[in-house]
């Protein structure tokens, strides 16, 4: 794999993860079951990351190969930090920025 298409992968595989995380996040807890919300963005980004990687093995006629593995297990790892990080420090921010603009006259 090209280390942009890795890149662009990640990007886009992250949003997906977050975004994905965060929905199932708010049906769980609708529905009152208990869950840990690391374990959840980890079972994402394994299912979305594998899920892309084998639809573009296919589409660009990708052999596979020792270094496409290894760069699947990397964009699954990498995901599931930006999908955990990522979209928790930007509701955070949100937060504290809405706090300063109702203390601020």
């Amino acid at each position: 794999m090209d280390s942009n298409v890795l890149m662009i992968g990640l990007v886009a595989v992250a949003i997906f993860t977050s975004l994905t995380t965060e929905a199932v996040k708010k049906i769980l807890d609708e529905l009152k079951i208990k869950y840990s919300a690391n374990i959840l963005a980890a079972v994402v980004a394994v299912i979305l990351t594998a899920g892309a990687s084998v639809g573009y093995i296919i589409y660009a006629s990708i052999e596979v190969t020792p270094q496409v593995i290894v760069s699947i297990v990397a964009l699954v790892f990498l995901a599931f930090l930006c999908a955990t990080v990522g979209y928790d420090k930007v509701i955070q921010a949100i937060e504290q920025l809405k706090k300063l603009a109702k203390i601020e006259p």
